[in-house]
């Protein structure tokens, strides 16, 4: 996540209610809300020159298969299978058109379980310069249709769900953070994300 991650479980805390589970040793938390995983939060596997922000991984049956189909079109590898605890092992790699990715391999069906609901990641969108090669790029590494909108920087960016999204920017405006565009804020160590609009109250 990033370099200060005191700072950041407070704030989110604060923000969206979420605890957060030592797991697997090196600083990692798992995130849970209501008691189930939402994400988790934890030291760049780069280290601390490479600053805050979130990081969306896509799943992967075979980590070093799918490393391996990334490089081949084109994608640079920043860490290869990266233990993480008991749970999985990751790599982190750079997309052609220059926006930060993730591979995971879990070692257990549980993951991400609450999605989609207030406070938990409610989908992913990827900022591209370039959208039709970025979609057949991540067609070819992981086989999936990623949710693509032209724009720049390249980025993934996660979208965190709001039942009423204006009410959530102003409490987190409040709370250090900085709206960058309508939907779109940094929090107060510039890490991105987004609000999606859910209906679902819990």
């Amino acid at each position: 996540m990033g370099v200060d991650p005191t700072g950041a479980k407070e704030f989110y805390t604060a923000l969206l209610g979420w605890e957060f589970r030592p797991e697997g040793g090196r600083g990692y938390h798992l995130i849970l809300l209501g008691g189930e995983i939402v994400g988790g939060l934890g030291p760049s596997p780069m280290g601390p020159r490479f600053g805050s922000s979130w990081n969306v991984y896509l799943a992967a049956k075979d980590l070093d298969a799918a490393g391996e189909r990334a490089e081949r079109h084109g994608a640079r590898l920043l860490a290869r299978g990266v233990p993480a605890g008991g749970d999985g092992r990751l790599s982190l790699a750079v997309d052609p058109q220059g926006a930060p990715f993730g591979l995971w391999q879990g070692m257990r069906e549980e993951g991400v379980v609450l999605v989609d609901e207030q406070g938990a990641l409610a989908g992913a969108v990827l900022h591209s310069p370039e959208p039709e090669d970025s979609a057949a790029f991540y067609g070819a590494v992981c086989g999936s249709d990623a949710r693509i909108e032209k724009g720049s920087p390249a980025r993934w960016m996660p979208l965190l769900g709001a039942d009423a999204p204006d009410a959530f920017e102003e409490r987190a405006r409040a709370a250090g953070a900085t709206v960058l565009a309508p939907g779109v804020l940094a929090d107060p160590w510039g890490a991105v994300f987004g609000v999606a609009d859910v209906a679902v109250p819990r």
